[in-house]
């Protein structure tokens, strides 16, 4: 392959005899320091600047951004030598005279170094990291910058000597650095994993009710009279709403589903389970290892490339969302972004009403919003351990471990449960 390949990510090509296009400016980013990144096209020159590298069907690949970038730094002349992919960065830095860092050993990160992301059978990609900032809990959240994407921009957490990807299926190789880039050093905080998830069946929306339940499978405000379940071993940890709202399942840890009202009867999951989801079709569950099931399919394989343990799972008319505790989301439905900037673990989502966009929460109460999701507020200070969150018809309600609700959107309320085992 010619140097600087990075395989496309992008729709066709523009017309050669314009410029390329611009999608963001050189001097939006690296504190005005860096380069034009641009669209994919044909075309030599972007923002008057001429393509370093690249391949002739789209001159503005991922690679190219890098070499344009460093030989403007003075860090490097010209192309990679013997770079025909993203992924040969890392494997061929010492040739390059640089320095790799493998990811769950990345000691230190300067602003201008190169991150080099993986994916089974494809060339991978790159990306140049832009800054770095502490997160509330000490980890840190790198933001980097790349071409041939969707997204120009984007952050990726930092803990312990772990980055953790921001795409799906594209795992972290390292960190590539040119002795040339000399700068300010920082230092990745926190522990290099995530504690495991023991929850309770949380809060849904089933219908017009508000459905909370606790890990022993109590369950409240639902729109139907209910009972513990029989024979449960393990705990509850999640519950799904049928499409009518008469009914639902309710998921053990220990692969146990609980038909209730309307819902479908559903035979056992060899595994440990950690959420289910409801689709037209009946539900979905994940279990800890990323595998999703399905009623009568094989289940099918986890996500390449992810962190941390998976907490939830979340259907749209699109697909699905798999959530791991790192914050990212994996699936087959469109992709709005992760939370990287949470405090100790992420531990649950809830899809919008539309379908086009997600909240996040984090253990500490605090919501992260994306697509068309809207932030209303998080839990208040000094609230315990937050435990699920659903959306409602005026906004979102977040339950914690203890069964305290609050609601927020048109009238924020706070709401408790009294008379449980378990928790939420």
């Amino acid at each position: 392959m010619t140097a600087g390949m990075c395989l496309g990510l992008l729709g066709g090509p523009a017309d050669a005899a314009a410029g390329a296009p611009l999608r963001m400016a050189g001097s939006a980013w690296f504190a005005g320091g860096g380069v034009p990144i641009c669209g994919k096209s044909t075309a030599r020159t972007c923002d008057g600047q001429p393509h370093v590298g690249g391949v002739s069907s789209n001159w503005w690949q991922c690679v190219e951004l890098a070499q344009r970038f460093y030989q403007r730094r003075g860090w490097h002349k010209g192309i990679f030598a013997g770079v025909g992919v993203a992924s040969h960065i890392f494997t061929k830095a010492a040739a390059l005279r640089m320095t790799p860092q493998p990811n769950g050993a990345v000691t230190d990160i300067v602003p201008g170094d190169m991150i080099v992301m993986n994916r089974t059978g494809q060339a991978g990609h790159v990306v140049i990291v832009e800054s770095i900032t502490q997160n509330r809990d000490g980890t840190r959240s790198v933001m980097t910058v790349g071409q041939n994407s969707k997204v120009v921009r984007n952050p990726m957490r930092w803990h312990g000597g772990v980055l953790d990807s921001f795409w799906s299926g594209y795992s972290v190789a390292g960190v590539v650095r040119s002795p040339e880039n000399i700068g300010i050093l920082s230092y990745g905080g926190g522990t290099p994993g995530y504690a495991p998830l023991v929850n309770g069946g949380g809060v849904h929306a089933v219908g017009a009710s508000l459905l909370s339940v606790t890990s022993t499978g109590q369950a409240f405000g639902g729109p139907l009279p209910h009972r513990p379940p029989a024979g449960l071993t393990g705990r509850v940890v999640d519950a799904a709403g049928t499409p009518t709202g008469r009914g639902y399942w309710l998921a053990a840890s220990t692969g146990q589903i609980f038909a209730y009202g309307d819902a479908k009867p559903y035979p056992a999951i060899e595994g440990e389970v950690t959420a289910i989801t409801a689709t037209g079709k009946g539900p979905l569950a994940v279990d800890a290892t990323g595998h999703v099931h399905a009623p009568g399919r094989k289940p099918v394989a986890a996500p390449e490339g992810y962190s941390g343990g998976f907490v939830d799972i979340a259907a749209t008319a699109d697909g699905y969302w798999l959530l791991t505790s790192a914050g990212q989301v994996h699936g087959t439905a469109p992709w709005y972004g992760n939370a990287t900037t949470f405090d100790h673990a992420v531990v649950a989502m809830s899809p919008t009403p539309s379908g086009k966009g997600y909240l996040i929460l984090d253990k500490t109460g605090h919501v992260y919003a994306f697509g068309d999701a809207e932030h209303l507020g998080d839990l208040p200070a000094g609230s315990a351990e937050a435990a699920d969150v659903t959306h409602t018809p005026t906004g979102y309600t977040i339950i914690t471990r203890t069964g305290v609700r609050h609601s927020f959107g048109g009238v924020t309320s706070t709401g408790r449960a009294t008379g449980f085992t378990g928790f939420f």
